[in-house]
């Protein structure tokens, strides 16, 4: 386990840290912690979409012209 400390030059930023922290009944460290962990796993999610992004454009021959969304959403609403 490593240990890190942060200078918190925005004493707001600490206060609102530590008035969350209360809300939730953990401890600063804790908090930090939790919040740190959730933004760890939304860039994996983030990430993970990007990939897959990736890999479905790679799907698509270079060159072919691609169906303008807009005029195929407006044809499926005429219906």
């Amino acid at each position: 386990m490593g240990d890190v400390k942060i200078r918190f030059e925005d004493a707001s930023l600490l206060e609102a840290l530590s008035e969350m922290a209360r809300e939730h009944d953990h401890t600063l460290e804790a908090e930090i912690q939790r919040l740190l962990k959730q933004a760890v796993e939304r860039r994996a999610v983030r990430m993970a979409f990007l990939e897959r992004a990736r890999e479905i454009t790679a799907m698509t021959p270079a060159g072919v012209p691609q169906s303008d969304s807009t005029l195929l959403i407006r044809e499926d609403r005429d219906r």
